[in-house]
């Protein structure tokens, strides 16, 4: 009984405590936020994710290491469920392998059509 309570208790452990980071982070910056403004201080512009005003440049410098990111993770994901053996359950490490490489081609494929506009 307490195998069960373990392996399903503390995943969701996990998860619950780094929901619980990013909101109690969110609000401190909330507080620290509304403290300036009742001290007459101009608060620094907001830099969320969030607000993506659709400029793909500016997008493409924040995650420029996205695609890399992602195929590893992928990767690490397919090894780690490749101790169970081949089978179906590769698929979730696969996909995301797959999506990476594809941004990287992306990538590289808008990085040769600036090149060649810029010739």
């Amino acid at each position: 009984m307490w195998d069960v309570a373990v392996v399903f208790g503390f995943p969701l452990l996990v998860v619950a405590m780094a929901f619980g980071y990013a909101a109690f982070t969110r609000y401190l910056r909330y507080k620290e936020r509304l403290a300036m403004i009742e001290r007459g201080l101009v608060p620094p512009e907001r830099d969320d994710d969030d607000d993506d005003d659709g400029d793909y440049a500016g997008r493409a410098k924040r995650d420029a290491t996205s695609p890399i990111t992602t195929t590893l993770v992928g990767v690490a994901i397919t090894l780690g469920l490749l101790t169970l053996g081949p089978g179906p359950w590769l698929i979730g490490g696969l996909v995301p392998t797959a999506y990476g490489v594809a941004l990287i081609i992306r990538d590289m494929i808008a990085e040769k059509k600036k090149q060649e506009e810029g010739e």
